[in-house]
């Protein structure tokens, strides 16, 4: 009896030693079944997207508002590279933060460059210099840019309901 406790526990400890797969080892495939595993819908997306707004045209929609409620389609700039808990839409000088209402959904983290719409509230926030190091360290800046953030900025953030990915 001693033996085959022995063995579990043994074996048990080889699984939990190991490492796990990176995404670099795990994703081997093509670009297209790369942007077919990307695109799909995520969260709440039972919605109409076509009356969504160009994301050039979200800030003059918010106008003098402090927040607006709203569909909105663009390109996704970046994604969180931990496990998605974030996506940046940028267009022009004009970058959004997307975030996932009570993080009930992510995001692929190979989403950058892929079009997508999502509906949720947009508004401008204050973000603190802890948070922009922490979406930084996520985005895997470098030290160097990492070090240049000193100060809060304001930045047009987006609460998602949902994200359709095309």
């Amino acid at each position: 009896m001693k033996s085959i406790y022995l063995s579990l526990f043994i074996f048990i400890y080889i699984i939990a030693c190991n490492p796990p797969i990176s995404v670099s080892e795990e994703q081997t495939g093509t670009d297209a079944e790369m942007a077919a595993t990307v695109a799909g819908s995520y969260g709440n997306t039972d919605w109409n997207d076509s009356t969504s707004i160009p994301m050039a045209s979200l800030i003059d929609s918010l106008g003098t508002m402090d927040s607006i409620y709203t569909a909105v389609s663009g390109t996704i700039d970046a994604a969180c590279q931990a496990k998605g808990c974030w996506m940046s839409m940028k267009e022009d000088d004009n970058q959004i933060l997307v975030r996932f209402k009570d993080y009930g959904f992510f995001v692929p983290m190979n989403s950058a460059g892929h079009n997508a719409t999502m509906k949720g509230w947009a508004y401008a926030e204050t973000q603190s210099v802890a948070d922009q190091i922490e979406l930084a360290k996520d985005a895997e800046a470098s030290e160097d840019e990492i070090a240049l953030i000193t100060e809060p900025t304001l930045k047009l953030t987006f609460m998602a309901e949902g994200v359709v990915i095309e």
